[in-house]
């Protein structure tokens, strides 16, 4: 028989291995948590896309914007619509960085829309106006609460435009604007955010590509993955005072890059 001294000894030698055991459990389990994948991938970033004016499905040609964007009142935007020509401005461009610059030429939007369809409706201001300002070398060029530096240009013709954009924007205006619609232009592919008319209400300054009445379509696009952060705005000019049509490239920046002196 075993004396009650070796009991105690072999029941201690039992606690001891239930609380190393235990220990390496709670460990193991520890390392599980701390490693543990994600059962969802992250939720995708904002985007930077601005939100863009609806179109009647049945059109088959761009037809405008609907009113309800507002002119802000405050904060950079509206230094940026109150600023006029010799105005100091300054940006943080992409590749270039900290710019300034002074404002040489000033143009003011004013949005049109189509109250009913039909290639016959009038085309009526819906009450947006929107700016931009030239400094000898870039468009900064802001609408519906996005903003872009739009620093390299190419002069278009109407074969241009009807070969290489038009038939996009139809198809971007007969899903509503819904459809998620890319197409090729150098130096790459480009998805299409926004299309619409407008009348250039004034333009100040020199150095502009048109005149005041001048009416055109335009083309918003964001750029395919291969140039992320890059912006494409096409004006085509039809009637008035004239303009000449111009595919603008650049950037798509925010307003913490904008600064108003």
């Amino acid at each position: 028989m075993f004396s009650f001294g070796v009991i105690l000894i072999i029941i201690g030698f039992i606690f001891l291995f239930i609380g190393k055991s235990m220990q390496m459990g709670e460990r193991v389990t520890s390392w599980k948590q701390s490693h543990r994948r994600p059962m969802y991938p992250p939720p995708p970033k904002p985007s930077r896309q601005r939100p863009s004016s609806r179109l009647s499905a049945s059109s088959s040609t761009p037809t405008g914007g609907v009113p309800g964007w507002k002119e802000p009142t405050s904060g950079e935007p509206s230094e940026f619509v109150k600023a006029k020509v010799g105005d100091k401005i300054t940006y943080i461009h992409p590749e270039h960085g900290l710019t300034s610059a002074t404002i040489t030429g000033t143009i003011k939007y004013i949005e049109l829309w189509q109250t009913s369809k039909g290639p016959n409706a009038p085309w009526k201001p819906t009450g947006n106006l929107f700016t931009a300002h030239w400094t000898g070398d870039t468009l900064l060029y802001a609408w519906k609460g996005g903003v872009w530096l739009l620093d390299k240009f190419d002069p278009l013709t109407d074969a241009d435009i009807k070969r290489q954009f038009l038939p996009h924007a139809k198809r971007f205006g007969q899903s509503d604007e819904t459809a998620d619609v890319y197409f090729a232009y150098p130096p790459g592919s480009w998805k299409i955010s926004d299309i619409g008319k407008y009348r250039v209400k004034s333009v100040e300054g020199e150095g502009l590509r048109l005149q005041s009445d001048a009416v055109g379509r335009f083309i918003h696009a964001s750029g395919g993955s291969e140039l992320e952060g890059w912006a494409l705005v096409v004006e085509d000019y039809q009637e008035g005072g004239g303009g000449l049509d111009t595919a603008w490239m650049g950037w798509q920046v925010t307003w913490d890059d904008i600064d108003i002196e």
